[in-house]
């Protein structure tokens, strides 16, 4: 009877231990920045902010939204854990940490070391409150228990003590016009523990909790904040003395290759441009079409010329008499010049050719007319006429 009761104590024994021994950390689980970026951009929009270099801003957010606003808190293995009703809570919860920077409001900058939360405490008898630990927090392998880190009284959210584990924070939070009030006279606590690499969670003492809340605070298993622990090691930390709550700043330049390659592509489509280019050396070969096509108008100007030009009949009679018979030929164009040409010859010498048109004043200019009559061949055509 005694074995039986023994055996059964040892069973009994070895089954609660099982329940609160905490899940181990999964070694097969890859934690870098890049990585995020590839999560949460679905979410949210990638920024360069200038005190903290390349954060993430959540899309989709209320008027007056903060950072372990939707969502509620449970305590579990690895001490007060919180659980966010966000698709995105397991990453920026539990990696990295918020902070506000202006213009853009309340932004996250990504690190790669895991916790159930990175919160610091305020609290009272009556109302407990947190907020993000700054993004220039940093811890030793052995954890943070020193001073407590204190941020600004308007980045605390607070809500009735009774009402802080297992309640939906968004509908129970006290107004934050009442934050100057309670955080006078609430006091403060920070503390990280450290086992087996992996970070736990304190600072608030479950007893107070439990004397506010009236009741036993159940301890339950991480899996049901929807998140998987990770240690040092899986964030990039494994031989290091201090952990930074935030990734250093070269490694979060580095994980943002995506947008940075977009904008450099944007210089690499500008030959669509030149191609619209291409379009206005049509006009410029028509103009080209247009400009071989303009001494068109040259046999025009040569026609002018011609009709200028005394006909051809003026080198017939500047050159011997046989080529004065083609004359008519040349002179049948213009009858009438070649008329009044003939009757100074009609006439006696003494006739001056001035009443004669222009080509003729030319061949007088030349004096072929002068060797004409000195041979007298324009008598003997005007004799054998009569």
């Amino acid at each position: 009877m005694r074995i039986q009761r023994t055996l059964f104590a040892a069973a009994l024994a070895a089954t609660l231990s099982g329940l609160t021994t905490p899940a181990p950390a999964r070694a097969d689980v890859s934690v870098s920045v890049s990585f995020f970026h590839q999560q949460l951009a679905p979410h949210g929009r990638w920024v360069s902010a200038a005190s903290y270099g390349e954060v993430w801003i959540p899309g989709s957010v209320a008027a007056g939204w903060a950072p372990y606003l939707d969502g509620e808190w449970l305590y579990t293995d690895y001490g007060w854990t919180w659980v966010s009703d966000d698709p995105w809570g397991d990453i920026a919860y539990h990696y990295g940490t918020w902070a506000w920077a202006d213009p853009y409001g309340w932004v996250w900058v990504p690190g790669t070391v895991w916790a159930p939360s990175w919160v610091t405490w305020a609290y009272t008898d009556d109302y407990i409150g947190w907020a993000p630990v700054p993004p220039s927090f940093v811890l030793s392998v052995g954890g943070y228990s020193g001073r407590p880190i204190v941020v600004s009284e308007t980045r605390y959210v607070f809500v009735p003590a009774r009402q802080f584990v297992g309640v939906r924070v968004s509908g129970v939070r006290v107004a934050p016009r009442q934050n100057a009030a309670i955080f006078r006279r609430a006091a403060k606590a920070t503390s990280f523990q450290v086992s087996n690499g992996i970070v736990r969670t304190a600072g608030l003492p479950s007893e107070r909790v439990a004397k506010a809340a009236g009741r036993t605070i159940e301890r339950v298993s991480i899996t049901r904040a929807r998140t998987q622990p990770t240690a040092f090691a899986q964030g990039g930390f494994g031989n290091a003395k201090s952990i930074p709550v935030v990734a250093p700043k070269r490694d979060r330049v580095k994980a943002a290759p995506a947008p940075r390659s977009e904008a450099a592509r944007a210089p690499r489509e500008a030959p669509k441009p030149n191609a619209t280019n291409r379009q206005p050396a049509k006009p410029q070969a028509a103009i080209r079409e247009r400009g071989e096509t303009r001494p068109a108008p040259k046999p025009q100007s040569e026609k002018a010329e011609r009709e200028v030009r005394p006909p051809a009949p003026v080198q017939a009679h500047a050159s011997a008499p046989k080529p004065h018979a083609s004359a008519p030929k040349a002179h049948a164009s213009a009858p009438k010049p070649h008329a009044s040409v003939s009757k100074p010859h009609a006439s006696a010498p003494k006739a001056k050719p001035q009443s004669g048109s222009r080509p003729d004043t030319r061949k007088h200019d030349k004096k072929p007319e002068t060797r004409k009559h000195d041979t007298k061949p324009e008598t003997r055509k005007h004799d054998t006429k009569k």
